[in-house]
């Protein structure tokens, strides 16, 4: 079994297809997607086909696509060693083959929710997006400390400190909510205050405060509580 994490992650990635539908009362997803390795090796890329099925991740498709031409003869594959190889299509530049690395699934399974996550993130995290569904309650620029909250998802709070997103509530950690993440980082509580790092949110921080810097110029006084 070979080790995904060792050789894909989110750094590098083409979402190929993304389909959404609803059936039977459940929002399903389904992407079809490229993720890129060239720092171990330039020819070997993985296809994944998966579905997003409410929070679930089923993977249907894994293909590892090894890139040949003159520069790049035909080899064993630079992940795996494999020579069993299966030509897929071929044009005057490129021979394109495929099989399989026999790669640990639940680290592919993992991957793939950071990258729904990103791309959930990269939806909802414009500035346009922003300032239609979120607000801000708090703002310190000095400090680089923030508060902003979900005005689409009930009782759903966000503060920036230390370079990190934190869920947030000041009535219990039963009261932390987050659409992003599985909230599985640990809880801290500070001047009855609860907060939890948000694992989905906090890669995407800075990006983050400037929208929040960028905002319009009717957002009420909130720069000192």
């Amino acid at each position: 079994m070979v080790n995904f994490n060792e050789f894909f992650t989110i750094s590098s990635y083409e979402v190929m297809e993304h389909l959404s539908r609803t059936e039977n009362g459940k929002n399903i997803d389904e992407y079809e997607v490229i993720l890129y390795n060239e720092n171990v090796s330039q020819t070997e890329n993985v296809m994944i086909k998966f579905k997003k099925v409410s929070d679930e991740i089923a993977v249907e498709k894994v293909q590892t696509l090894s890139y040949f031409d003159q520069q790049h003869p035909k080899h064993p594959c630079k992940i795996c060693g494999s020579e069993v190889m299966v030509k897929e299509n071929s044009t005057e530049e490129v021979d394109v083959y495929a099989h399989n690395c026999l790669f640990n699934y639940e680290e592919i399974e993992g991957c793939l929710r950071e990258l729904v996550q990103n791309e959930l993130l990269q939806d909802g995290f414009t500035q346009e997006e922003f300032e239609r569904n979120y607000g801000v309650n708090y703002r310190d620029d000095d400090n680089q400390q923030y508060g902003f909250y979900d005005a689409q998802q009930r009782d759903t709070f966000y503060t920036i400190f230390n370079d990190s997103v934190y869920h947030t509530s000041y009535r219990g950690s039963q009261e932390l909510h987050c659409k992003f993440c599985g909230m599985d980082e640990e809880l801290l509580v500070v001047d009855g205050a609860f907060y939890q790092k948000c694992t989905a949110l906090t890669p995407h921080t800075n990006r983050i405060i400037h929208m929040i810097e960028a905002r319009k110029q009717n957002e009420p006084d909130v720069t000192k509580r």
